[in-house]
């Protein structure tokens, strides 16, 4: 009976247990999440319940980050092709431009060739002027005879169509009849001046000395140095050829070395461009430029042919050999870039028979002077 009694209030304490256990806990409308009343007491019910919560809502998670990656990824996807689009625009308006570009590129290039050609074209029309007045009516043009405008525009259209670069007795298209009708004496040269930029001289004259006629800028103390080590390098070169026939590849070297540090020295020279800008003088500065270039293109001509003469003066000018006949006086001209001076007092006459001498010779050759012959460019685009 007793026992009975004791399992009785056994079997109510466990389920008054149990509605306990029910009653503490309490989901949150808000958290989803039971929560226990009172902490003290152990609730596996409470245990399973929220294990169960933490899954669900791990699980939830995992698809929103899934979703939120396709979208991530959609959005990438398309902003990518929106970069691919903008680079083939790119690209496109790239190409584009260059092909503009290639295009008006070619039709300036088209421009400047007719405008070239149609100056070429002037100039033979103005040269074929020219010459049917020289040719036909010299009278008219004492005054050009004189100063020696005329001379010279026989020796550039001689040099544009029969005169050697050097005149060569065995392979020369003149005959030795025709060189003797040319034939140039003494006193008719000594009535000639010659010049080479501002160096004059007369055709009778040997020219054979060592360069004394240094520009203004290059005759300063702040290049003696240089100027005295080329100088030196040149006399080197000459006597050398002189005794062995040709100058040691070294002596050259040594004179090109020379040059070269004469030139950096006179372009880099802070004192010279002050003193050209202050006093505007940049003709002085030009000059000495140009004389430079053409110690160089000396050089380069005795590398080229070994021809020493340049290099011994100024022009290196013999009278019996340059002077001879009209040839070999121009060709020295043309190769040289002298020209003819004005004519002194009383020394017109000899002007004018050199003149009737280039005449005649041009005479021979004038058909066959390309430059005397304009072509129609009427219907030339413009």
């Amino acid at each position: 009976m007793y026992q009975s009694k004791i399992l009785g209030i056994l079997l109510c304490l466990i389920t008054a247990q149990a509605v306990t256990a029910q009653e503490v806990v309490i989901v949150d409308p808000v958290y989803r999440f039971p929560r226990r009343l009172r902490w003290a007491v152990y609730d596996p019910y409470y245990a399973v319940t929220s294990r169960i919560y933490a899954q669900a809502d791990l699980i939830r998670a995992q698809a929103d980050a899934a979703v939120g990656y396709g979208y991530a990824r959609q959005l990438h996807a398309d902003a990518y092709s929106k970069e691919l689009d903008n680079w083939k625009k790119e690209l496109r308006v790239y190409w584009e431009r260059k092909a503009l570009a290639e295009q008006k590129k070619l039709e300036l290039q088209h421009v400047r060739q007719i405008t070239q050609m149609r100056y070429l074209n002037d100039q033979k029309w103005q040269n074929s002027r020219v010459w049917d007045r020289l040719k036909n009516h010299p009278e008219l043009s004492e005054s050009k005879i004189r100063n020696g405008s005329a001379l010279n525009f026989m020796l550039a259209r001689l040099a544009a169509s029969s005169l050697p670069y050097q005149f060569d007795a065995d392979s020369s298209r003149f005959s030795a009849e025709a060189l003797g009708q040319l034939d140039l004496d003494s006193e008719l040269l000594s009535h000639i001046t010659l010049k080479q930029g501002p160096y004059k001289f007369s055709a009778d004259h040997s020219v054979d000395s060592t360069i004394n006629l240094w520009p203004y800028l290059l005759r300063w103390d702040d290049f003696k140095a240089s100027r005295l080590s080329f100088e030196a390098a040149r006399d080197t070169v000459v006597k050398e050829s002189e005794a062995d026939g040709q100058a040691s590849v070294e002596s050259i070297r040594r004179m090109e070395a020379s040059l070269l540090q004469l030139s950096n020295e006179y372009h880099g020279s802070a004192k010279v461009a002050q003193w050209v800008k202050e006093r505007n003088r940049y003709t002085h500065f030009y000059s000495g430029d140009r004389f430079l270039q053409e110690l160089d293109r000396e050089i380069l001509q005795l590398e080229k042919t070994g021809d020493i003469r340049p290099l011994r003066g100024q022009s290196g000018y013999d009278p019996k050999t340059d002077g001879d006949h009209v040839v070999s006086l121009l060709s020295f001209m043309n190769r040289n870039g002298v020209e003819f001076a004005p004519a002194t007092p009383g020394s017109e006459f000899a002007y004018h028979n050199l003149f009737v001498l280039m005449r005649s010779l041009y005479l021979t050759v004038s058909e066959e002077d390309e430059s005397l012959k304009p072509a129609n460019l009427g219907e030339l685009p413009k």
